[in-house]
């Protein structure tokens, strides 16, 4: 378990243009810090060799990408023992922010990143109760979004290691055991992508990331299995089977 005396600190990623997102999140959030999100055509220098060309990312995958590592640099930069990242199109819960103290206060002292959106988040393992309709949560297969989550130093010092970059950074997240990422989740969800607002990456054609290295992808699944465990793995795709799939709480 973690101190959760200390003030949260919310990060809002948003395009300068992006005037109306972010008036959209102050209506939500009230106090917060704007991180300038990045065009993938004006990546900062210093990132520049993770997306060396040619590379399978759109422009806008790219600058995605990098405006999470600015991300993950401000919360080291200011010493912080964690942060909640926000993108700019995201609808919280009432109850949002008790949620997540809750869950700080529940998670393992090993954690990385603790996801707070998406819908695919079957199956899982709930590892506690925190005091509403959510649970801190386990998952076998990470929620591939980044659209919420909250990260650590340690988190965001695996995020930022350079390396090349080949798939979007929800994807790079989603295989976060080539990593070391150690990731958990609130389920069901307190934020989730409000469909307000179009999307400012292209939808690209479907990709099969996997195929780039079967054998990596295996391990990473069995690594799932193993940090589940057999019996909740079995007891999750139980409930799966049971209560279907809930993307968010209203």
């Amino acid at each position: 378990m973690i101190d959760t005396r200390v003030t949260m600190k919310v990060f809002v990623i948003n395009l300068a243009t992006a005037t109306e997102r972010l008036a959209y999140m102050a209506d939500q959030l009230g106090a917060f810090e704007r991180v300038e999100a990045v065009r993938g055509t004006a990546v900062p220098e210093r990132f520049a060799a993770n997306f060396r060309q040619p590379t399978p990312l759109l422009p806008g995958e790219i600058g995605c990408y990098a405006s999470h590592l600015l991300a993950a640099e401000a919360v080291l930069a200011r010493g912080l023992p964690y942060a909640v990242i926000l993108e700019d199109d995201v609808e919280i819960a009432a109850d949002f922010m008790e949620t997540v103290d809750a869950a700080l206060g529940n998670v393992p002292r090993n954690w990385d990143i603790l996801s707070l959106s998406g819908a695919k988040q079957h199956p899982h393992c709930t590892l506690s109760r925190l005091g509403n309709e959510s649970y801190l949560v386990r998952y076998l297969h990470f929620p591939k979004t980044t659209a919420a989550y909250v990260i650590s130093p340690s988190g965001c010092r695996k995020l930022l290691a350079e390396r090349r970059r080949k798939r979007p950074v929800d994807v790079d997240i989603r295989y976060g055991w080539e990593m070391g990422m150690n990731g958990f989740g609130v389920f069901p969800p307190p934020a989730w992508q409000s469909g307000k607002f179009a999307s400012s990456i292209p939808k690209a054609k479907q990709r099969f990331y996997w195929r780039a290295d079967p054998v990596g992808y295996l391990a990473g699944r069995v690594i799932g299995v193993f940090r589940l465990g057999i019996m909740n793995l079995i007891r999750a795709y139980v409930r799966e089977f049971r209560v279907g799939r809930r993307p968010h709480r209203a």
